[in-house]
């Protein structure tokens, strides 16, 4: 038994060692790229959200609710059905998105909305990597994003038929079990889907579904997005957030030292 021991030690290690050799022989993971051609490649997701630490006052185990603060996992600067995957975009805006990512690896990223100080719009400012915190209060759920004071209020009843378009839309809500399902429209074209440039008409429609999991210590976030001016078909992608009462959202006033001046329509950004 002591010899077969031995052997089994000593297979183990040969193992152990023939594994460490061939991760060694693993090339690193190639960047993100719309297709084989390194001028696009995509930004590198990142995750800037953490669980909340050991000794944080536990999540609110009413699945009824999602109030509270909360922040990414994940930031994704391309908002596809899945990781470096674009949307279905038609022809055209998929040639305005690579142009745009062609700028930004070239060191001239194009000016938008958010380099102005304007709000995001939907669905990118749910990505945005900074805390955001939801209020409930009767009729409306409202989140409060740290990401330039940007601010969403969900309504609890049927979509207002005197709005204008605007940058964030025009959103209302309803509960379905513990899911709140979140539908706006009404967005303006001054913004994109996504960080890289996925741009949209004022035909975009998107559905949120917000639901808590894994006991209230993570919100999941599904969205739908449907455009007939710019998308080929409807895709979905997931968000999930960490349970954060710890965070305090800061102050994050744009216009001051704006390090995203615009000039002749590119960014001073590098």
């Amino acid at each position: 038994m002591k010899r077969e021991s031995i052997w089994r030690a000593l297979a183990a290690m040969a193992a152990t060692q023939l594994a460490a050799a061939a991760m060694a022989q693993t090339p690193p993971p190639k960047p993100l790229m719309l297709h084989d051609d390194p001028a696009l490649a995509l930004t590198n997701i990142s995750h800037p959200g953490r669980p909340a630490p050991e000794g944080t006052a536990p999540p609110n185990p009413n699945m009824h609710s999602i109030e509270g603060r909360w922040w990414t996992s994940e930031f994704k600067p391309l908002l596809g059905p899945a990781p470096g995957v674009p949307p279905p975009l038609k022809p055209a805006a998929m040639a305005k998105l690579e142009q745009s990512v062609r700028n930004k690896n070239k060191g001239i990223p194009e000016a938008d909305a958010s380099t102005q100080c304007f709000p995001h719009g939907t669905p990118r400012v749910m990505e945005s990597p900074y805390p955001l915190e939801i209020v409930e209060t009767p009729g409306q759920v409202t989140i409060l994003m740290e990401t330039q004071h940007n601010i969403r209020r969900i309504y609890l009843q049927d979509h207002h038929n005197k709005m204008g378009e605007s940058f964030l839309g025009d959103s209302i809500g309803h509960w379905e079990g513990d899911t709140l399902v979140v539908d706006t429209i009404g967005m303006n074209t001054r913004t994109f889907i996504d960080d890289e440039g996925s741009t949209h008409s004022n035909k975009q429609h998107v559905v949120e579904r917000f639901r808590k999991i894994d006991g209230g210590s993570k919100l999941e976030v599904t969205n739908t997005i449907e455009d007939p001016d710019t998308l080929e078909h409807p895709y979905s992608y997931k968000t999930v957030y960490y349970w954060r009462p710890d965070m305090r959202t800061q102050e994050y006033v744009c216009e001051e030292n704006n390090r995203n001046t615009v000039i002749n329509g590119i960014t001073t950004a590098k």
